[in-house]
This record gives C-alpha cells, structure tokens and sequence, in this order.
C-alpha cells in the first residue's frame, strides 16, 4: 500500500479555474516561486520530469505547491526511452520533432504554466489538438500576450518559450527570476485586467485534450507533413528563381543590348555591333559579324 498526501485544493489547473480572479498578481507570483523551486530540486536530482504540465502540480491547505506524477520521469544520464507522452501545448518543439527529453523540455513547460497563470485558461485551448498543432508549434507558434504582466514577467516567459533549448533559462536561474520579480511586485501592484481574453473559459474546443498521451504516431505524422511541405516550398523558390532569372535577362537584352548599324566606308559594308552581358559578373564582350551590303537597303539610310 502506498500512502500519498491529499491535497484538498487539487491540482494547479482547478485552483486557477476556481480561484483566478482572487489571485492577486503577487499571490500567483509566490505560488509561482514554489513551483520553480519544485522544478530545481528535480533537476538538482538530475531527473526530468517529462510530463509538466498544471495538472501535475498539487495545491495544498497552505497554498504551496508541489509537483507530482512522475510516472514518466527519466534520469537525464538513462533516457533512451523513444516513447513520448504527454500534453501537445506543453511539450516543447524539440520534443514534437522527435528529439530526446532534456531539462529545456521541461523548462518550455514552465512557460506554459506561466501563461496560464497569467490569463486564467490552458494554452490553446481553443485549438484541436492534433498533428497540425504539432506543426504549428515546430514552426513557432506560441499562445497570445493578452494582457499587462509585472515587470520581467513576460520576458521570462518568452525565453522559457525560445525554440533554441540551449537558449531557455535553467531551473536554478528560474527561481531566483522569479524571486526578484515577486520583490518587485511589492513597490509595483499590477492589476489583473478582466477583458475577454482573461480569465477561466466555460467550454475549450471539443478537440483540446489536456489528458497525457502517446504523441510518438502523431509526432511522426507531423515530421512527414512538414518534411512534404519543405521539399514542396524548395521546389516551387527554385522555379520562382529561374523564372525571374529569365525574365531579367530578357530585360538586359531588350533594354541595353541595343542593336546598332554602322557603315563601313572603306569596305562597303554593314557592320551589326551588339554587346553580349553574361550573367550578373559585369564581363561584357563585344561580338562583331559582317553581312553583305544589300543595295536597296543602303538607299534607304
């Protein structure tokens, strides 16, 4: 028998849905700080969590959060595991193109988390959670800035986001990031803006699923979908730029290599002169071609 702690609020997702426009920004901001410490003290642990998401981070009586579910968690020395589960929203890019786990990972699902703290609402939960997502997201697609957020907090979470794993924050800096910003919002009260783009959604899109998952069918889907579309896209620039190269010789040609007649008093005859542009490498050469002097053309001139 195995014996865990209740936590009487539940989850981090139906205390933000139940609890959202109570929250002062500084009060989300301290639960914030528990959070990322959580994360720390995995990672110090050298384990990856794989599987972050709001639903897996518990509130109790005390309103501290701790992180659980780690039914998937890997050491970040033994992850060999190919198998990807989780929830498409919060699993980085890296990930969705079929990369392994590492620590970034569950730094971009941090992100996610803040944005949810930030608006109220799961991110993309108006989307179908499917392959094009997938793809949307390997492409850069992040959820909307909606609304004003204490000073560094939108930069934090933007750099939790970035598509560069290398380029996200550790979980180490993310604790002591969000300490300062939760000091700072002591001197400057932000106020949390009730607009239609914040706060808790009665219904998300009938395709949103925030329950883990295999991913690995619909991530591969994903990889054959964008390699297609890459080859399609090359394709079609590489006859876009021999048309245009065409065109623009033409141009050179009719606009510049004007043909010229000249009369050749010694010998009589006609001398066609025309300058030949080869590419764009600035060589010109000048070709010269004699022709017999027709009479009745000569009288004209």
């Amino acid at each position: 028998m195995i014996i865990t702690k209740y936590f009487e609020k539940g989850d981090l997702t139906h205390y933000i849905t139940n609890n959202f426009f109570n929250l002062c920004w500084y009060s989300k901001k301290c639960l914030l700080t528990y959070i990322a410490k959580g994360l720390d003290e995995i990672h110090t642990a050298n384990i990856i969590h794989k599987d972050y998401h709001s639903g897996n981070i518990f509130i109790d009586s005390e309103e501290t959060a701790v992180t659980g579910d780690f039914g998937i968690s890997k050491s970040a020395i033994d992850n060999d595991d190919n198998e990807i589960y989780g929830i498409i929203p919060y699993v980085s890019p890296e990930v969705l193109q079929g990369q392994k786990y590492t620590k970034a990972s569950d730094i971009y699902s941090f992100g996610m988390i803040m944005w949810e703290l930030m608006t109220g609402r799961r991110p993309f939960w108006d989307k179908i959670h499917d392959t094009d997502l997938i793809i949307e997201i390997c492409d850069g697609f992040r959820p909307p800035i909606v609304t004003d957020a204490p000073e560094g907090y939108i930069e934090l979470m933007k750099e939790c986001w970035n598509f560069d794993p290398n380029k996200r924050p550790t979980a180490c800096a993310l604790v002591k990031r969000v300490t300062k910003i939760c000091d700072l919002s002591l001197k400057y009260i932000t106020k949390i803006k009730k607009t239609p783009d914040i706060g808790p959604t009665k219904t998300n899109d009938p395709g949103a699923i925030y329950k883990s998952r295999s991913l690995i069918a619909m991530i591969n889907s994903a990889k054959s979908t964008r390699s297609f579309r890459s080859l399609k896209m090359q394709s079609f620039n590489f006859l876009k730029n021999i048309n245009n190269f065409m065109q623009k010789d033409k141009r050179k040609f009719d606009d510049n290599n004007r043909i010229g007649d000249i009369r050749d008093n010694d010998n009589g005859k006609r001398i066609k002169k025309f300058k030949l542009n080869k590419n764009n490498d600035y060589l010109t050469r000048e070709l010269e071609f004699d022709i017999e002097k027709d009479d009745n053309y000569s009288s004209k001139i």
